[in-house]
């Protein structure tokens, strides 16, 4: 049987992670950069992401980095590939694994090897120690939907709150939604902010209130 992703990387030379060639944080966009503790994404680094609007924060944490790196999905058969598009992520520079069978783990080792940026919706923890170390290893970022037990930055969705409804008319137009970021080593103190995902005009933004007031007139 063809190994689709085996063919795909070796068709593709260009999937050589700019990492390998020049080690450096990836860009997120300006709404993260104070949250996290390099203001991007340090390569082999996992983060994961819990909570309120987990998946939409994860497209929107790496969308920047798409742009002039290489990134993978794996797990994800639900994800909306039109959403991951408006949310910034250059499709042209994403490829989606939707399931890996009972060779999950050695397709996310593959992945990890040959992409900058790899997002999982991972089935569970049992091989988290495995993984990380892979990750690391490799310089690769590895995004987790999900509790991941070695994960060195925490992102957590905790309330949100939609914008654009009155008492019987409008339609969502905009969503606050509270983020936390903990982990290890620079990012053991808790950072808090508030985030539009998305705002008015479909982005992710910092949080400001002249927008709500825009909203609600």
């Amino acid at each position: 049987m063809t190994d689709p992703l085996g063919a795909l990387l070796a068709s593709n030379p260009s999937l050589e992670r700019a990492s390998r060639l020049a080690p450096r944080t990836l860009p997120v966009l300006p709404a993260f950069e104070s949250l996290l503790p390099d203001a991007g994404l340090r390569p082999g680094t996992t983060t994961s992401i819990t909570g309120i609007g987990a998946t939409s924060l994860a497209l929107s944490l790496v969308a920047k980095a798409t742009k002039d790196s290489w990134m993978a999905s794996i797990g994800m058969p639900s994800l909306g590939l039109r959403a991951a598009d408006e949310l910034g992520i250059d499709l042209d520079r994403f490829v989606v694994v939707d399931d890996p069978g009972k060779q999950w783990i050695d397709v996310l080792a593959a992945l990890v090897d040959a992409f900058d940026v790899v997002l999982a919706h991972a089935p569970g923890t049992r091989h988290a120690g495995k993984v990380s170390a892979r990750v690391r290893e490799q310089d690769a970022v590895l995004v987790v939907i999900g509790p991941w037990a070695e994960s060195d930055v925490r992102v957590a969705g905790e309330t949100s709150e939609w914008h654009g409804i009155g008492r019987g008319y409008g339609h969502l137009e905009a969503r606050c939604l509270d983020v936390t970021v903990s982990g290890r080593r620079a990012a053991t103190r808790p950072r808090h902010a508030t985030l539009w995902l998305p705002d008015p005009n479909g982005n992710v933004t910092a949080f400001e209130r002249d927008n709500v007031v825009r909203l609600a007139r």
